[in-house]
């Protein structure tokens, strides 16, 4: 029996449009109220997850969220917050230097907001709809975007540095000290080594005396993949990528946009 259950956002508990339906949240409730320890795992920073937290309840049900790829665990049963390691100025910069010779798009999170650089909105628009599928979301979130066209850091550490561009793999020979995870057609998101979704369960898992097996988690990406082939219950999206799904233990016979989450969890708990 799962004794703590992860969920992915993106390409998993979301939706194409970045919702969850009521009657998944619904269920995710049921789950934290029955004592099941419910936690939200993702690329996405932390700041932007707010509504998530408060919609499936994790502060009332003492939940926890392992942001930026498990850099960043918030643990709500005692309001810990634990990081592992974040990039220095220098590196962020170098590195983004580096992508722009090889004609890629990158960008970091800094201000409470996204910054890309070398590019404007009318060139990042091209090349990014050039690359992927025209999304809504995508479109919403170049337009909070700020472009800068040289490398302005703000801060002194970053989580991680995204990249967009077919030119990736010459980046990941040229730096075998970083983590580099595959989280979309022609997108990568860099890390330090230490930082992992499976990193970050891990931690949880002892903090709270669970064996790993006893973890069921749902995933869709290059970034789920270590989590989904450790856990007891590796659970992979219809639409998950081939990586997920050789790592999964399962496969949802749903799509994210077909409740996929939801449809395998009143097939397996039954």
């Amino acid at each position: 029996m799962a004794k703590i259950i992860a969920f992915d956002l993106d390409g998993t508990l979301y939706d194409k449009h970045k919702h969850i339906d009521k009657d998944t949240i619904h269920k995710i409730i049921e789950f934290e109220q029955k004592g099941i320890v419910v936690g939200i795992v993702t690329g996405r920073f932390y700041e932007e997850l707010g509504e998530v937290i408060g919609k499936i309840k994790l502060r009332e049900y003492n939940g926890f969220v392992a942001s930026s790829n498990g850099l960043e665990i918030h643990d709500f049963l005692d309001g810990e917050m634990k990081s592992f390691t974040r990039l220095s100025k220098d590196e962020v910069k170098e590195l983004v230097k580096e992508a722009k010779k090889h004609h890629m798009i990158s960008y970091v999170w800094q201000n409470g907001g996204y910054t890309m650089f070398g590019v404007s909105i009318l060139d990042a628009v091209k090349k990014i709809f050039s690359l992927i599928p025209l999304d809504s979301h995508y479109i919403k979130s170049l337009q909070k975007t700020k472009f800068e066209t040289d490398v302005v850091l703000n801060e002194a550490l970053y989580d991680k540095v995204c990249f967009v561009g077919i030119q990736i793999d010459k980046l990941k020979k040229q730096h075998p000290e970083y983590r580099f995870y595959d989280v979309g057609k022609f997108g990568t998101e860099l890390c330090k080594r230490d930082v992992g979704k499976l990193e970050a369960i891990r931690y949880i898992c002892r903090k709270k005396g669970v064996s790993i097996s006893s973890v069921m988690a749902f995933g869709d990406n290059g970034n789920d993949v270590d989590l989904l082939a450790s856990c007891g219950y590796g659970v992979a999206m219809k639409n998950g990528s081939a990586q997920a799904k050789k790592a999964a233990k399962y496969i949802s016979d749903y799509a994210n946009n077909e409740q996929g989450v939801l449809r395998f969890i009143n097939s397996f708990f039954v």
